[in-house]
């Protein structure tokens, strides 16, 4: 694909990261939903699908092991296959 073709699923997975008062971060997974399979259209939030905190050198040095970065990779294309083979077309 040269370009985006504005095609897509009509679910997914949004990741978000807040910073604590306790020194760490949280990364969030929310499920999201999309009726018009495009970009035209607005993701809706379903629900909170996990979450992760980690110290805050963690993240701001880059210091996430390739295991753990990994292990999130793979939690997220695995949430969503699921969420395709759930959810209507």
């Amino acid at each position: 694909m040269d370009t985006d073709d504005g095609l897509r699923s009509n679910s997914g997975v949004i990741c978000s990261l807040i910073e604590l008062e306790n020194g760490k971060y949280r990364l969030i997974l929310d499920d999201v939903s999309n009726s018009d399979k495009t970009t035209k259209c607005e993701w809706k939030h379903e629900v909170v699908f996990t979450w992760k905190e980690y110290d805050k050198n963690e993240i701001d040095d880059y210091n996430l092991s390739e295991k753990e970065l990994a292990g999130l990779g793979y939690h997220i294309l695995a949430r969503l296959i699921a969420l395709k083979n759930h959810r209507p077309k």
